[in-house]
Order: C-alpha cells, then structure tokens, then sequence
C-alpha cells in the first residue's frame, strides 16, 4: 500500500504567488542562497517548478527533470526508451497538482509523471496531438481550474480534464503567428484571460470551448504578456516585455505604469506583503508599492559576497515552510527565506580612516543612544540614531569600558593604563601617572562604590584607585597578588566574583573562596581560565572558561560543565550573557551559542545567520538596560534581542528516500513504500533519509531506531544513512525523524522490514518437520509393535510350552520335596534317637565310672577316674548345647564358657569363686568342642591341685578379648601355683590343652605371677 499522500495547498497561477507578510529587506539587497550545479542541478534555465505534496521542489530545465530534498537534485533524464520513462528533457513547462507531475516537453508535448507509481504518461502519440505537429511543441503548463489545465502549445492550447485526463485541443484566433501561451487568469468561472507572446491578451470560454481575441488589449500585440495579478475587484496588473500595465474593469481602460522598459519586461508577480509586490523580470527583482506604484529595485546577493543581479527571474513561488523561491534565466533558482538571517552584523565605518574591515571589538558600554566600544585601535563612540562612528585612536587594544555610580567612565587595556574620560573635552586621559601603578596593562576596571574601584592589571595584580584622589593600594587576595582578572560580576548581595587563568574568586566581605579545576572531579570547573561571568534569575553563577561552559548554583555550590562533546560548537567561551528569558548565550571561536534551560539544548549560529564572524572576541560580551545583547568579533559585532530572532516554524517531511542492499540501491520506489522483504542472507541494509527543509540543511539533525532491534533512539546526528546488518529474521520497522536548522522536530517516517527465515526456520518447513517427525514416531511405534506382538505370540507360544514343562518339573519337585520332607523327617527323627542314645550312653558311661570310683581304694586310679567323668560331663554338656541350635548359627563364646565354669565348679566343689571379664564374641560351632575340653581341663586342674587342705578364699578369674583377627583367653586362679617340673610329671591334662589350642590355630602360654596361675591361650575361630 502506497504511502498517505500529505497535500499541501499552494495559491498560485501563472507565475503569480502569495505569500506571508514578510518584511521588506533593510537595505538594496536581497540575501539568497543560490541553487545551481553545486546541488546537482542539470541545467541553469529553470522555466518552471512546483513542489508536491511532500514537499520537495521539482524544477524543469532544458535538460532534465530535477527533484530538490534540500542537498542535491535528483534528475530524471532522457532515456532511449521512448515508450517509458522521460522521452524529452527540455522542458518548457510543469504544474504539480493530485500526485501528478504535468510537464511541457519542448518536441515531445505533454507528459504526466506520478511519482506514487514512477511511472510516466505520454500524451505524443495521442490521435488529436499526432495530427498536428504543433501541438509537439509544449511551452508552459497551467491550472484553469478545479476541472482543468491548460498546456500551451504552438498555435494551440491543449485543455486537459484532471479527472479523466481526456484532451481538448484549441487552436489560437491567429494560426499564421507562431503564437502560444505565457500566463492566464480566471477572470470568472467560464472565462479565462490568456497572456500570449504575439497576440495580447486572448479569452477562453469554457462554455463554447473556444478561444477569441480581446479588441481591447490590440495595443499589446507583439508584446509578450507573461503575468497577471488582481488587485482588487476592479482591476488588474499585467506584466509584458516592455513594462507594467494596469487594467480597470469598470473603465476597460488600459494604462501603462511609468515609462515603457524595452529591456526591463516583468516576467512575474509575487505578492510580498500588504504593501509590497515583488516583480520578478528580465533585469533582476524590484519591489512594487501597492498604493504608489513606485518601484524599488533589489540586488540579489548571496552570503558569501556573491553578487547574481542582474539575472532574468521567470517564476517566483513560496513553499510549505515560508521560503521563496526564484527560477531563472541562466542562473539556476535562488531561494530567500525570513528566518535565515537571524542577525544583522554591525560594522564600525570610520570615515577618513584607513580601516575598514575587521576592527576587532572587545568592550562595550551603552549610555543612552551611545554605544562605547573598545576596540583594537582604541574607544570608538557609535550614535545609534544618526549611525554614526567616531573614533578615540590610540593605535592600542582597548580591553575594558565601565561607568561608575557617579557617571563617570573609566577605560584601559593593553598599553593604555587606566584612562579617564572627559566629558566636556571628549577625550580620554591617561591618569595611570596618578595611580603609581606600575603595570599599563589593564584587564578589567570594577566600580565598587564612589570612592573605590579596583584596578586589575596583567601582571601586577589588583588595585583599589580612589576616583577623586587617584590615591591606590594593592588589593591581596588571599594573601597574595591575583593577575590577569579579566572577568568580574558583583551580586546584589555585594559579593565580587573574580575570574582569572587560576580560577574563580568569590569574595564576601573577608571571607574568599576560589573554585578551580580539579583532574577527574566532575563537581570543579572544567577549566582554570575563566572569560566571562553573568547570573540568571534562578541564583545560578555561569562561568565561561577556555574549555567549557560552567553552572553553579549559588544555593547548592554545585558546578555543572557543558563541554563541546555534548552540544557546544566549541568549548572555548569568551562571552557568557542571560537574556530576558533567562536563556543563556554564549560567544565562541565558532560562533554564538544559545542555551534552553529547560531542555538543556544548545541552539548554534554561525556566520551562515548573519554573524559577523564565527570568530569572537575575549570579554566582548554586553547587556544593555533594555535586554540587548552584545557580542564582538574580529569584523565588527552583533547587537540583538532574544525576542527579535526569527525562527523557523517548519519541520518540514522526514522521508526515506533510498534503501540499498550491499551498497546498491533496490529497485523500488522506497518513498512511496510501506514494506520490504529481503531473504535471510539479504543482511546489509542501509537507509538513506531526508528532512524536507530547504533553510540551511546542514543544520538539520536526524534520529532513527529499528524497532525489533534498538531499545532506544539512536543519538542525535546530521548523517543522512545507517546501516544495518546481521539482522535475524523477523520484522521491524525502522522509525528516522528529522528537525529543521532551528532544532524544530517533525513527524517520523517509517518503514516495515521484513527478513524472511531461511527455508529451514520456516514456519511451514518446521510444522513439515514437526508432522513428519510425528508420523517417523508412529512409524517407529507401529513397527515396534508389530515387531513386540510378534515377540510376544512366539514367547506366548513358548510360555505355554514351558508352561507345560514347569508344571510338570513343579508335579515332580512336589513329588520329590514330599518325599525330601518325609526323608527328613525320618532323619531328623533318627538324629533324635541318636542323641538321646548318644546322651543315654553317656550318662551310663558316667554312672559306671562312679560306681568303679567307689569301690577302688587306690587314690591316684579314683583321680583318674574322676577325671574321665569330668571329661564325659564336659563332653555331655558340649552335645546338649550343639544340639540345641540351628545349623549355620553361631555361638556366643561368653556366654558358653561363663556356663560351662560354672556348672563344672558346682559339680566339682561349690567353695569356689568364679570372676568373668568376658568380651560379647560369637564363633562357628567347630570352635565349642576344644574349647570346651579346654576350659574342662583347665578348671578341673584348678580344682585337684590349686587349693590343698580345703583352703578358703578360693578364686578362679576368667577374661575373653579380641586381639586383631585373634582371640586371647586368660585363665587365672590364687591358688599353690603351677611348679616349675609340671611338664616331667606327664601331665596328661596339659598336654591335651596344648594339642587343643593348637587344633585352633593357637598357642599356650604360661606367665610366671607371684600368686596362683595365669594361663593364656591365643586362638584363631
């Protein structure tokens, strides 16, 4: 979808134009910038331009087609093809009206361009234009009305309906003449006037689509009449080739307006003002009084001394933002805007003086309607009202000019010492002699009160002058001398500030501070030499040094720098003023600077808006009771007021005009576009941009972002391109807005990108992905399931079959653990009657070893006997024990041997006592046997030899513990002791318990005590 189109409504016909009241120029001259082949423009004869609904200029020439965004034309030019595109670039006419360019080609007719479409329309070989070769022949094209235009032709007038864009061709009264058409007016619906350049003036009727000659204008033939401009109901002005005519309805009489101008031909009117015409012709520009008629002529000149007049104006229009513009004859277009030049420079003219140019100003004192300035050569005193100049040469650089409360002025600088003025001689005097100070070089003159004024000198430091006596004392400041004070400011408080190379002074009665510059400190100055000092109405001090613009806020004491960086031309200020409201302006080596408190903008001027320099001077800052402010330079000064500065309104069209792909431009008609599309790869993008301002475009300032891609708008700049690239696919739309040279923001343009995805990260190829891989997992899962039914009938099959089988084995395991049961019950019934046989048989064993121990006298056979029955009680109470448990369990030693003692002590003699330290230990079964036989043999022992004659106090100690992977037993007891020969005796008991403990992987180990035994054994279980 085409972009809207914006109309803009322009009043104009012919080569007439109405403006806005603008002001006469002060002087003989008009200041224009001229547009010629600088700008690209394809030819130097502009016949005639229009602008569109956007706001750029299109121009004719006789060789191309140009379009203007303010910086360079674009031409369109003849092409080889003549079925598209511009078959004749001389063009003698053109009219923008409704998106349509109407252009009147010299061999080639008429032609339509839109630009929405780039597309152009031939009318050459239409059936009426192809019939006559005249009608080829295309001179100037026109608007009738809101149904019509007209393009002139030779010996013909083409009418062609806007609506339809159908052609009616009407032949001129005098088809022998190679007449045609300059201008027209609708001197009512139906009838127009036509300007011809052989016949007069002709009348078109609408109504019978005819064209007649007008008897009352005979004396106008063979004298071209290119304009017309009503002047009231009743009358009529008509511009011809020898001069201004004025015809009146009422009368119908036709009279000439001063004295015919054979070289002099008004080619166009422009209505200026309320007062004034502005009559374009073949000799330049003039004014034209409304009520006079009298003429002013005009220089058309440019900004850099340039002189164009005299220079044959054809067309004058005004565009959208107020400028005027001028097509030529030969000299391209010139354009004239109010706002352009905001300031008027001031130069001091001596007259009988040497100097003319570039007398540099340093000071400035107003009193009435006198101005005083200090200047490089000396005082110069300027009558405002009779603008005149009067120099006080001294052929020194004046630096400082002050009045004192009593009304007395004070001057000094440089080799002139402090000076006096004196009224009723009107000259200065050097009254330094009376001081006795030593140094001559004054920087600054401060009044204090009526009997004081500081002196500051540049190299001595200050001095406090009486004014009467001249008497004068050094001033300390701090203790010590401070030179070259060139700046000074003193509060309504009474405060002084002083500004000198090594800082800013503030003094307060005796209380003195000094602000400096200090390395890396955002809160000091940014820079020790300060230039200038002023206060606005907010309490803050603004401090001018020779890097940067400074802000203290007097309540706070905190220092704000503006710098270069952030807005300023230049950094260096010389001069700082506040204005009436309360902006703050700053001179520099690049011009003046004002600053918008409230937006914290800078807005710059240069010699462009009419300074007298971009150069200015070091102190030459002054405001004026009245609001005036003051600034000089090296080639004279400015005076102004804040409110006097004219300021560009229009913001004019932001438009993106060309997209390029690598660094070559797309085919498409960007400006008339919404969307673009690239592919993935299509990834260096670049913009180009314009604002449509034609006053001064260099001033113009643009920002853009790419929503999708920036977060925020890109900083401020007058570039007119960006570039993009690695952009991922998506869609963004890249927003540029423009100001114009005063800083006034217009609407941004915007254009919607889309980067399409390669063909894999497409929607369509991921959902393909998607559903295929859906149909590739149901593909898997049928297979497998087939595959898995499969599995399952043939493990069915074999289930079944082992089935069988297991039932079968299962039938034949019952059958057999039946069968097991009952085996094992008949052994475990056989192993109880074979213990209880086994327990039966022991216990008779035992009862006949009794019964032969008492009936054998002989003591050492009944020991022995005894010993036996002790060893079967062993034995028995081992079988009860082994009997009693699982198999595969083990036992708790501790608790076996502490039983086991105790039941062979109550068999054996109850007077014994028994001590247990037993540590919890469980062995295998195979270990309970000898160790049973052991503990039976040990105690036994203790029982027949430890404790002879029936002692008392009998004592059997017994201890298990573990030591590492080994069991340590102690047997103790407190009886006679183990004698030293035991071993000689063949002790039968002994040496089962040696063969014992080493059945268990052990040893035996007696140890000598003082007192009864102490039997260990070390066994593995």
């Amino acid at each position: 979808m085409a972009k809207t189109l914006h109309l803009i409504f322009i009043v104009l016909f012919t080569c007439t134009g109405w403006a806005q009241n603008l002001q006469l120029p002060a002087g003989d001259t008009l200041r224009v910038s001229q547009i010629a082949q600088k700008q690209d423009l394809s030819q130097l004869n502009v016949l005639q331009f229009d602008f569109d609904e956007n706001g750029y200029l299109w121009a004719g020439t006789e060789d191309g087609l140009n379009r203007f965004n303010g910086y360079n034309m674009y031409t369109y030019s003849q092409g080889t093809d003549e079925t598209s595109g511009l078959t004749d670039d001389h063009i003698r006419g053109l009219l923008y009206r409704n998106d349509t360019l109407w252009l009147g080609t010299n061999t080639h007719s008429v032609q339509a361009y839109i630009p929405s479409q780039n597309k152009f329309l031939h009318y050459k070989d239409h059936q009426k234009i192809a019939s006559d070769p005249s009608l080829s022949f295309a001179h100037g094209i026109y608007e009738v009305n809101s149904k019509y235009l007209l393009a002139a032709t030779l010996k013909n007038c083409i009418l062609i309906n806007r609506k339809s864009g159908g052609i009616t061709t009407l032949p001129l009264p005098n088809p022998a003449a190679n007449d045609y058409v300059l201008g027209l007016i609708n001197h009512s619906e139906e009838n127009i006037w036509l300007g011809t350049y052989f016949n007069g003036i002709l009348k078109l009727d609408l109504q019978k689509m005819t064209i007649e000659d007008m008897p009352q204008f005979n004396t106008l033939d063979n004298n071209p009449v290119h304009a017309f401009q009503k002047r009231a109901a009743n009358e009529v002005l008509i511009g011809t080739q020898k001069g201004l005519f004025k015809y009146s309805f009422s009368s119908e009489e036709l009279q000439l307006i001063g004295q015919p101008e054979q070289e002099s031909g008004i080619r166009c009117f422009f209505d200026w003002n309320e007062d004034y015409y502005l009559l374009g012709g073949t000799k330049g520009i003039k004014f034209l009084n409304k009520q006079t008629y009298k003429v002013k002529p005009v220089v058309l000149a440019g900004f850099e001394k340039e002189v164009f007049s005299p220079v044959e104006i054809l067309q004058v229009k005004q565009d959208a933002g107020g400028g005027v513009w001028m097509g030529s004859q030969g000299k391209g277009m010139f354009y004239y805007h109010p706002a352009r030049q905001k300031f008027t420079p001031q130069r001091i003219e001596l007259k009988n003086e040497p100097e003319k140019d570039f007398i540099s100003i340093f000071n400035f004192l107003r009193e009435g309607e006198t101005l005083w300035m200090a200047t490089a050569i000396g005082y110069v005193k300027h009558d405002m009202r009779a603008d005149t100049y009067e120099l006080y040469r001294t052929n020194k650089l004046g630096y400082t000019l002050v009045k004192d409360s009593q009304g007395q002025i004070w001057g000094g600088g440089f080799d002139l010492g402090l000076e006096k003025y004196n009224r009723k001689k009107d000259l200065f005097k050097d009254v330094t002699p009376l001081t006795g100070i030593p140094d001559r070089d004054v920087a600054e003159i401060i009044p204090l009160s009526k009997d004081s004024i500081w002196v500051s000198t540049w190299a001595s430091g200050i001095y406090s002058v009486d004014p009467q006596t001249f008497e004068a004392h050094q001033v300390k400041i701090n203790g010590r001398d401070i030179h070259r004070s060139r700046a000074s400011f003193i509060s309504e408080d009474g405060t002084i500030w002083l500004g000198a190379d090594d800082g800013l002074y503030r003094i307060s009665g005796s209380e003195t501070r000094q602000y400096t510059h200090k390395s890396g400190s955002e809160g000091s100055l940014s820079n020790d030499r300060v230039f200038s000092i002023t206060q606005d109405e907010n309490n803050n001090l603004w401090i001018g040094t020779a890097q940067g613009l400074n802000k203290l806020d007097l309540q706070t004491d905190e220092i704000t720098s503006y710098l270069e960086q952030p807005g300023l031309p230049n950094d260096f200020i010389y001069g700082v003023l506040a204005d009436n409201n309360n902006d703050i302006w700053v001179s520099t080596n690049r011009g003046l600077s004002k600053f918008d408190r409230e937006t914290e903008t800078f807005t710059n001027f240069t010699e462009q808006d009419g300074l007298q320099n971009n150069e200015f001077n070091g102190k030459a800052a002054y405001k004026d009771s009245l609001g005036y402010l003051y600034f000089g330079g090296m080639n004279g000064y400015n005076k102004f007021h804040a409110d006097s500065i004219p300021v560009n309104t229009h913001a004019g069209r932001t438009i993106i005009e060309e997209v390029e792909l690598f660094g070559t431009p797309i085919e498409r008609n960007v400006i008339y576009t919404d969307t673009l599309s690239f592919e993935h790869d299509e990834n260096v993008i670049t913009f180009k941009f314009t604002a449509l301002n034609f006053l001064l475009p260099q001033k113009n300032n643009y920002q853009f972002k790419m929503l999708g891609f920036d977060k925020d708008w890109r900083p401020v700049t007058k570039e007119r391109s960006t570039t993009y690239t690695n952009l991922n696919p998506g869609t963004y739309t890249f927003l540029v807005k423009g100001s114009n040279n005063d800083l006034k923001w217009g609407a941004p343009d915007s254009l919607v990108l889309t980067i399409r995805a390669p063909w894999y990260k497409t929607v369509w190829f991921r959902a393909f992905a998607i559903l295929f891989f859906l149909l590739l997992i149901t593909g898997v899962y049928l297979y497998r399931y087939n595959l898995k039914k499969a599995e399952n009938l043939r493990l069915h099959k074999m289930v079944e079959g082992r089935t069988a089988e297991l039932r079968k084995t299962n039938n034949d395991l019952s059958k057999a653990m039946h069968l097991a049961k009952e085996q094992k019950n008949n052994i475990a019934f056989l192993m109880q009657e074979l213990n209880h046989r086994v327990k039966n048989n022991l216990q008779l064993i035992a009862s006949l070893l009794d019964i032969q121990k008492e009936t054998i006298q002989d003591e050492s056979a009944r020991n022995n006997l005894q010993a036996a029955q002790n060893r079967l009680f062993t034995i028995a109470a081992i079988h009860d024990l082994l009997g009693a448990k699982k198999p595969g369990e083990n036992f708790k030693l501790d608790e076996f041997v502490s039983s086991l003692a105790r039941e062979l002590v109550s068999f054996m003699d109850e007077g014994v006592h028994l001590d247990f330290n037993l540590e919890v230990l469980k062995v295998h079964k195979k270990c309970i046997t000898p160790l049973g036989i052991i503990i039976n043999e040990l105690v036994t022992n203790t029982l027949k030899h430890a404790f002879p004659g029936n002692r008392n106090n009998k004592k059997i100690e017994i201890s298990l513990s573990r030591e590492g992977e080994l069991i340590r037993l102690d047997y103790k007891d407190n009886g006679i002791g183990i004698p030293d020969n035991f071993k000689d005796e063949n002790s039968l008991g002994f040496n089962l318990v040696e063969n014992l403990a080493r059945q268990l992987k052990g040893h035996l180990e007696i140890l000598k005590v003082p007192e009864g035994a102490h039997i260990v054994i070390l066994f593995k279980c």
